[in-house]
């Protein structure tokens, strides 16, 4: 028997998998093949497969040309049923009359501007692929509330990491949503960023803010550069060190190691990568790790149509809204004053509290000395702390915006109230804040108003060329390599070799 069939065709194909596709976009091809066998008895080829996944993905959320004729009127969808939502398209004209070809788009809601003036004041910055019949790239922007959940701030689709499309990007984000002072960017080094950052049109500047480096990224790139993996997590704690005496630990062990890798290391503003020099603008975050996360949330729907992938966003963030507000209104009724995160640092904190002793200077100057091991990789030490100016020597009060164990301990001594070093942020109601105000529900398409301008088509040039589907697992560099486990063999338990070729096996008995 064949292991296909020429009556299974493509056409035939997509009905039956039709419902697994609507389920999960991202359904592996692998997947489908294993189905259709299971339903037929015939093994169908991966290509067959994948063409079949495409048309249920036309069938379902419509052609890929067509979805660009249909976005203007979604866009005018959003501004009518969503009040307060900011769209910005940018275009190109033709040589046809009444048509024009789509360059980039902006858009955030109203509720995500709203949301975000209770939020850390920090955003981070990325950008991801498309995985559709047309190239481009996804650009997101990403904070996180008091309660330490991701936060969706703005979105954008551009034609790649760009110095224009950041700056369209990075300009529309500051002018809409993120206008505060004091506002800390958090990216990778792209150079395109970095422009855009400073370019004075796009505002970052008046007021001041701040942009920083993620230091996963700085240890990738000192990877490429010095070519020597072993001393990356040198710099890496140079980075989380949370004071300066710790940062000034790490560097000298560095230098010990290699005078080159300080040099390239040193080339670096300090108060562009490291925690101790910062000033505790990052609030923590060391990393880009959670624009990254976003990305992985958003797998599924950047392998659809352009306007199919504009609503997606629009209902999984009008869920989560939901989602997050009622689970924030149960935790304040039931008398909780902060969020679990918060709490837990603050259990942990005083626990090591009790253990100190402190001595009172004045009434805003002790010195705390640990009686115990801190566990933190450290040795005992002494602390000076000053509450007035919201310091302590071990940096982390500066960093967290949460009382140290030192902190804790000093309240305790003087008798004062340490909540009020808590910042207003990681309050249970001021996460309520962050999602009250609840999307309204878009009603069906015979309502919507109808569309009357130019018609918008796609740029021939951003048509995939190239056979075969796009990649979409996570191309593996340097960065991810860092705290990789080496592997060992499964008998001695030693690396560089496994049980196959073991010298340590034992031989036949005698």
């Amino acid at each position: 028997m064949a292991s296909d069939h020429q009556k299974l065709d493509s056409k035939m194909i997509c009905e039956n998998i039709l419902s697994l596709v609507e389920g999960n976009v991202t359904i592996e091809v692998k997947t489908l093949v294993t189905h259709i066998r299971d339903m037929f008895n015939y093994t169908i080829s991966y290509k067959k497969a994948w063409i079949a996944k495409n048309k249920a993905i036309v069938r379902i959320y419509g052609d890929w040309d067509e979805s660009y004729q249909q976005l203007p009127q979604w866009l005018m969808v959003m501004k009518r049923w969503l009040p307060g939502t900011v769209v910005k398209m940018e275009t190109s004209p033709t040589a046809l009359d009444g048509q024009v070809f789509f360059e980039r788009l902006f858009w955030t809601f109203k509720q995500c501007i709203q949301g975000f003036a209770f939020c850390k004041p920090i955003v981070q910055v990325d950008g991801t692929w498309l995985y559709g019949k047309y190239k481009g790239t996804l650009l997101l922007a990403v904070a996180q509330d008091g309660n330490n959940h991701i936060f969706p701030v703005a979105f954008a689709i551009v034609e790649g990491e760009t110095k224009e499309a950041w700056n369209f990007f990075l300009k529309n984000l500051r002018k809409y949503v993120t206008p505060q002072e004091g506002i800390c960017v958090i990216s990778d080094r792209h150079a395109s960023i970095e422009s855009a950052y400073e370019n004075p049109l796009n505002g970052w500047n008046n007021p001041p803010t701040k942009h920083v480096y993620c230091i996963r990224h700085i240890g990738q790139n000192f990877v490429r550069e010095i070519k020597q993996k072993n001393l990356r997590p040198l710099v890496t704690n140079m980075g989380y060190a949370p004071s300066e005496p710790s940062f000034k630990y790490w560097r000298n062990e560095l230098r010990k190691e290699s005078v080159e890798a300080l040099n390239w290391v040193d080339k670096i503003p300090k108060e562009k990568w490291t925690q101790a020099y910062d000033g505790g603008r990052r609030w923590g975050h060391m990393t880009s790790n959670l624009v990254e996360a976003m990305n992985s949330v958003y797998k599924e729907i950047r392998s659809l149509p352009i306007t199919a992938l504009v609503k997606a966003t629009y209902s999984k963030t009008a869920t989560l809204f939901g989602t997050r507000r009622m689970d924030a209104m149960a935790v304040l009724a039931s008398g909780q004053v902060y969020s679990v995160p918060c709490q837990k640092r603050l259990t942990d904190a005083m626990t090591k509290a009790h253990s100190h002793v402190v001595t009172r200077h004045d009434r805003q100057r002790f010195a705390v000395k640990e009686t115990e091991d801190p566990r933190e990789g450290r040795p005992k030490d002494t602390f000076k702390v000053h509450l007035e100016e919201k310091w302590c020597d071990c940096g982390k009060f500066q960093a967290l915006h949460l009382p140290c164990s030192h902190v804790i301990a000093a309240c305790f001594h003087a008798h004062l109230d340490y909540q009020v070093y808590i910042d207003d942020v990681f309050k249970v109601a001021n996460v309520c804040h962050v999602y009250e105000n609840t999307f309204q529900v878009v009603q069906g398409q015979m309502y919507w108003p109808t569309y009357e301008g130019p018609k918008l088509f796609p740029r021939p040039d951003m048509k995939r060329v190239k056979k075969g589907r796009p990649k979409k697992s996570r191309i593996r560099t340097e960065m991810h390599e860092f705290g990789k486990k080496e592997r060992l063999c499964g008998l001695c338990r030693m690396p560089d070799h496994n049980r196959n070729n073991c010298p340590n096996v034992a031989g036949p008995s005698s």
